[in-house]
């Protein structure tokens, strides 16, 4: 069964656990799912610096009949935390961190050189970055929306009882 969900977020675990200025465990949590409006808010768990945030996705199809693609349009953050509210270089620095390790993890799910990959494809001019500032809570982080292709399953054999084997 296709599973896109559990799929795509394993795949942004394992590259929060794998990547060196993540260093996701279950001891030091750097990874969790979320929306961007608990960024503007706050973070409901703890969480440590600099972190991975995945969000969810809508879905587009298209093709044809015989040929249909999902077309996965999804986001990250990855965000970190800063001390003094006015301390510009201090809030810039962090924010290009975030930048730095966001475009990473992108390049690697463009790569996609592991069988793990949810995705068949990227669409490269589909990615869109932002930066992002929460002033009351402290928070800088930088969002990378894209789309991702995959397969679709509205045409499934057999998924109805009046259907032959």
């Amino acid at each position: 069964m296709n599973n896109f969900l559990l799929d795509y977020t394993t795949y942004m675990r394992s590259l929060a656990e794998r990547h060196r200025e993540l260093h996701h465990s279950t001891e030091e949590k750097h990874f969790f799912r979320g929306e961007l409006q608990e960024f503007w808010q706050q973070f409901r768990s703890d969480v440590c610096f600099p972190c991975l945030i995945v969000e969810g996705s809508d879905n587009e199809y298209s093709g044809s009949e015989h040929n249909l693609v999902k077309k996965i349009n999804t986001s990250f953050i990855v965000a970190d935390r800063y001390d003094q509210h006015d301390d510009y270089d201090e809030i810039q620095l962090k924010m290009s961190r975030c930048e730095e390790i966001a475009e990473q993890i992108m390049g690697h799910i463009i790569i996609m050189d592991e069988e793990n990959s949810p995705f068949l494809s990227v669409e490269v001019e589909s990615i869109v970055g932002q930066y992002l500032q929460n002033e009351t809570n402290k928070y800088v982080g930088y969002r990378i929306s894209f789309t991702g292709k995959t397969t679709s399953c509205l045409f499934s054999p057999n998924a109805f009882t009046n259907e032959k084997d």
